[in-house]
């Protein structure tokens, strides 16, 4: 049931921007399956449904918002370990399936938004800043949840050692709490800042402890 509620709502947004108004001849499902490949444990079905639920809450913020959710639907789409270009493909896969299908200006902006996700630099386009808080949206989660998704990620990258994982897990973490602000956007301070900061703090410092 899961699964049709959420190939029927991806359907429903393609819809409402295929420049023939046909449906999306599968693309949703084909979308949820990739999400279940073998060797996800982070970047899942579930991690998407997140995503959404938190764009659902802040949807009237977004200048586009059915760019924004096309882009969170493919953003974590290509799942190729240890190659470290996951977004870039993800975004080429969003053209490709999407070419003679949607307008080139809404393509163009979903490509962009779904490249924001590598979090190279602080984004300037609205729409970029929410779909990068969104990403991190996860970060403020209590403890437990926090937790139980960094553990997830090191399942994912199991190919490196924890010599090698866990300081670019300091490295990623620390700049962003480094940061003047966690968030881009006002309203995800409010709601995530503070949690975040709090969990951030209590992994790297329990790193620390352990030697890291």
């Amino acid at each position: 049931m899961a699964r049709q509620l959420e190939s029927s709502r991806f359907d429903a947004v393609w819809k409402r921007n295929t420049l023939t108004g046909d449906a999306d001849a599968g693309i949703g499902a084909r979308l949820l399956e990739r999400y279940s490949e073998s060797g996800r444990y982070y970047h899942t079905v579930d991690h998407i449904g997140f995503c959404l639920s938190v764009f659902d809450q802040a949807r009237s913020l977004c200048l586009n918002p059915d760019a924004v959710e096309l882009a969170l639907w493919f953003h974590d789409a290509v799942f190729n370990f240890p190659v470290d270009n996951n977004e870039r493909m993800s975004a080429e896969l969003f053209l490709q399936v999407s070419e003679s299908a949607l307008p080139d200006d809404l393509r163009d902006r979903v490509y962009r938004l779904v490249m924001a996700t590598r979090h190279l630099g602080p984004p300037v386009d609205p729409d970029e800043q929410i779909m990068v808080d969104i990403d991190l949206s996860s970060f403020g989660q209590r403890w437990e949840l926090f937790n139980t998704d960094g553990e997830n990620v090191r399942r994912e990258l199991d190919y490196l050692t924890d010599s090698e994982f866990f300081p670019n897990q300091i490295e990623f973490m620390s700049k962003l709490v480094a940061r003047q602000h966690f968030y881009n956007t006002h309203w995800f301070r409010e709601q995530f800042e503070a949690t975040a900061r709090e969990n951030v703090a209590r992994y790297l410092k329990d790193l620390k402890q352990r030697g890291y």
